[in-house]
Formats: structure tokens, sequence, C-alpha cells
């Protein structure tokens, strides 16, 4: 728990469940927004960590009228850019400018409430899959298993296998599409 100057607790335990809550809720768009600027998974992965610990020491600093994602960015902002110019001064990575950042970090943002929208819509028209298709395509994209494997598994060749794929990517696409189309003309 974030501890003020004397040493004490600072945080309620509303407080406490509400950073839990509103962390949860950001999480993922936080990563990929630190993915989108870190491409190494591994220091990404170290990067997200440090900027949770840093949310959590900081949370008592956070005005709730503002909007916790940014705010969060915001901090993983800075903290990569102290990483870079970390990592620079040791000759570890490739040095990428503040400029170049600044512009990832500004398109990542405009584009999150999209992407937000777009995972919501799959969700949706994954539900309207038949059983067998949404296990087809989850098991396909799950990167667990080869997919000659899968295709053999099914008794089908690869190239059928491709086929069921491609159809079902297909109604996923376009089904996405009028999903998103609808919620914006409502």
């Amino acid at each position: 728990m974030p501890v003020n100057s004397q040493g004490s607790e600072s945080l309620s335990r509303a407080q406490v469940d509400e950073f839990v809550r509103l962390l949860s809720r950001h999480e993922r768009r936080l990563y990929a927004f630190i993915l989108a600027m870190v491409p190494d998974w591994t220091e990404a992965d170290e990067i997200a960590q440090r900027v949770r610990v840093r949310l959590w020491e900081q949370f008592d600093q956070y005005d709730p009228s503002k909007d916790f994602g940014a705010w969060s960015r915001t901090i993983a902002y800075f903290l990569i850019l102290a990483d870079r110019k970390e990592a620079t001064r040791h000759r570890k990575a490739l040095s990428l400018s503040a400029e170049f950042l600044e512009t990832i970090s500004q398109r990542v943002a405009e584009t999150a409430d999209e992407v937000d929208s777009r995972r919501g819509a799959l969700e949706k028209c994954l539900g309207r899959l038949g059983d067998v298709q949404r296990k087809l395509i989850l098991r396909y994209y799950s990167g667990d298993e080869d997919r000659k494997e899968i295709a053999a598994d099914l008794n089908r060749s690869f190239d059928a296998l491709r086929q069921a794929v491609q159809r079902i990517r297909g109604f996923l696409f376009r089904c996405v599409e009028h999903t998103l189309r609808a919620e914006e003309s409502a």
C-alpha cells in the first residue's frame, strides 16, 4: 500500500479496491501501449511491471475526475523514455528519438477506443459462431499447437483447414464491421 512521508498507510480499503478495479479495466490497453513502444516482449513485460508498481506508489496522487487510462499511459511513457535513455547510455538498445516515441504514444492513445470497440464487436461475433467453428478459430490462433498438427487431428488437409479458417475469418470480419456500423448509428 502506498505510504505517506511519515511512513503510515495513506489509502483506504475503498481506494485500494478502486485501484485494483481501474488497473484491471485498463491493463490490456496499457500493455498494448507499452508493447507498441517497446517491441521486445521481455523488456515490455519488465516495463509493464515497473509501471504497475509506479501506479501503485502514486495512486494517492491520482485525480479520480481524470481518465485513469491516460494517466497510466503518461506514467508508462515517461518510464519508457527513462528506460530508453538508460539503455542508450549502456548501448544495449537501438536509440529511438523522443519525438518518435511521442508520435507512437499519441497514435496509440488515438486508436485505443477503436481497438476496444473492435475487440468488443469481435467477442460478440465469436459468440455468434457455432461451437465447432468457434473452437476451431480459437484453437487455430491460440499459438499452442502447430497448425499442421491441428489439421491432422481433425483429419483434414492443411489446405482444407486454412480454407475453413478463411471462411470463418470472412464471417467475423463482416460481422465486426456490421456490429460497429450498427453501434455508430445507435
